[in-house]
Parts: C-alpha cells; structure tokens; sequence
C-alpha cells in the first residue's frame, strides 16, 4: 500500500466498507489511478465487522495513496463508521463515498478549486443502464429522500447531499458535529445532516461533472436488506422527523410510519424512548442559526402528496 507521508494529506478520502471483498480493492485503485494533481491523498477504510478483513483483499496492493484501515470488532452500522473514518482523516479536504464506486479521471482536479469553508459539494452517482442523479430532495413526512432526476447546474444549492459523493473542509465536519450517532446501522443520516448542514449556515452546492460510477445492489438483494434493517430505518425516520418537526407535521409523520411499517413502530418506538432524541431536539434549537421552517421557505417544499409542510 502507500507509502508514509509525514505532512498532512490535502485530501482524505473516507470509505465505511462491510463484506465488500474485490469491490473495494478496484475503488481504491480508481481513486489513485485517476488522480491527477499533486495533493497528497489518503484513504481511510472503515472496516465494520467484515466476516473477513479488508486487509485481506489490499495485499500486495501498490498505489501512491496512503491507506489506513480502522477495524470495528462489532458492526457499527454506516452513520456511525462514516464518523471514525472522517474523525480519524487527517487530510484538509474530505471526500466521503462508497466502497463499490468507480471515481472519473480528474476527479481532484475537479473538487479542489471548488471547495470553501462553509461549503458541501454534491458529485453525480452513475449507475448502468441509465441512472444519473445529482443529490437528493427531502420527502416529508418519511423523512427520507428521493434522487433528482434532473441535473442542477454547477455550484446550484441542492437540498441534500449523498454520503457515496459528498465533498467538504474536515474542519466543517467537525464544526457540524458529524453525522447523527443516534442513527442506527442504516437510513436518514445523511438528509438529517444536511438539513442540519444548511440550518447551520452552511451551503450544499451541486458538482454534478464530478461523477462516480456506482454499484447498487440489485432488488432481490435490495429488498433482503431493507427487510433485515426495516426497524432501524423506522427508528432513524422518526428520530429525524423529531428532531425537526413541527408537532402538527411529527403527527403526521407518526401516522405514516404506523400505516406504512406497523410491525415496526413498537420496537422503534421503545428504542426513540430510550435514546437522546428529546435532548437532543432541545440542543440543535439551541445552537443552530436557523429552524426548520426556513429550510421549507428556502426550497419552496411541499410534503411527498404536494401538501404544505406546516412549522
């Protein structure tokens, strides 16, 4: 792997990995191969309880980049591994992606003259045959997202960023707090940060000539997975919505999540129960610049039925 380099890399960029085997190893070399500045690089791998070791699908691996790997010995779930890597990269800027992507030629040359301090850059996701999506929109009451169809525009502001290809300064992320640690394995960690992200004051912009080509699982293996973590990604939808939320709109969310999921509400609910989530509500009122209801105003949104979203 890449050799040590004692100065601080201008770029780190942060990949959560589980049981990815030979994906991960042909991400990291288009990482490298692809490069074309003379930033120093590193990659920080977040290895959440593999059923076998990353390590052992890096060996004899030679690429300019640096390679760290953090391994969790329980699994962690993605919210939370994105965190150690990004709390751990030590690089200026971070790039936070997937661990089944391929990166495009250039791609640092591209993000470099773009990144701010108080600024999120939003790359394209490509998937085979025909999906291209810039960042994603808001749905409300799910609390989830839905892909934009339609390419903004360079440096466009975008409502939430993707974690497979989001750009921002390491000190932002500190400054925003990471994402949620209250999220649990998988789902709404990364609208609730960008939402927190721009009532921060910070701003989510479109970069959508940066453009990763992305693996998605396929239905059959999309729909086994959603099944064996449905009950977090209720918990991680309601939490989100209390966090935020009016009480007329937190009903509403409520009352979606027991029609939608009713096998799941009770044990999310015991889990909200038990969580910071109320302290937590109290905390981001306390310290965030804006509120929700100008996050609504500033992208004229409406709820997933074309409704007025009530503050």
């Amino acid at each position: 792997m890449g050799s040590e380099n004692s100065s601080r890399p201008r770029i780190s960029v942060v990949i959560p990995s589980r049981n990815e085997n030979e994906r991960i190893r042909d991400t990291l070399v288009s990482i490298d191969s692809n490069r074309s500045s003379n930033a120093d690089i590193e990659i920080v791998i977040v290895d959440d309880a593999s059923e076998s070791p990353v390590e052992g699908f890096l060996a004899n691996l030679s690429i300019r980049a640096k390679v760290s790997v953090i391994r969790s010995e329980s699994r962690q779930g993605v919210p939370v591994s994105r965190n150690i890597g990004c709390y751990s990269a030590q690089g200026e800027t971070l790039v936070i992606t997937d661990a089944h992507v391929q990166f495009p030629e250039d791609w640092d040359k591209m993000i470099l003259p773009h990144v701010q301090d108080d600024r999120i850059l939003v790359g394209s996701i490509v998937s085979a045959p025909k999906f291209k999506a810039c960042g994603c929109r808001l749905v409300v009451p799910y609390m989830g997202t839905w892909w934009n169809g339609k390419l903004p525009e360079r440096l466009e502001p975008v409502q939430v960023a993707p974690c497979s290809a989001t750009v921002l300064p390491n000190e932002l992320f500190k400054r925003l707090g990471g994402y949620d640690s209250g999220m649990r394995m998988y789902g709404a960690a990364e609208p609730e940060f960008s939402v927190r992200a721009w009532l921060a004051g910070a701003q989510i912009l479109a970069l959508p000539e940066f453009e990763l080509k992305h693996a998605f699982k396929d239905k059959d293996q999309r729909n086994d997975w959603v099944n064996d973590h449905r009950t977090d990604m209720v918990h991680n939808g309601i939490r989100f919505g209390l966090l935020y939320l009016s009480r007329r709109e937190i009903l509403r969310m409520i009352r979606h999540y027991a029609m939608a999921f009713p096998d799941h509400m009770q044990h999310a609910c015991k889990l909200l129960s038990d969580s910071d989530v109320w302290n937590r509500r109290a905390e981001l009122q306390d310290s965030l610049k804006y509120r929700f209801d100008w996050y609504i105003k500033k992208f004229s949104l409406l709820d997933q039925v074309g409704r007025p979203i009530f503050d």
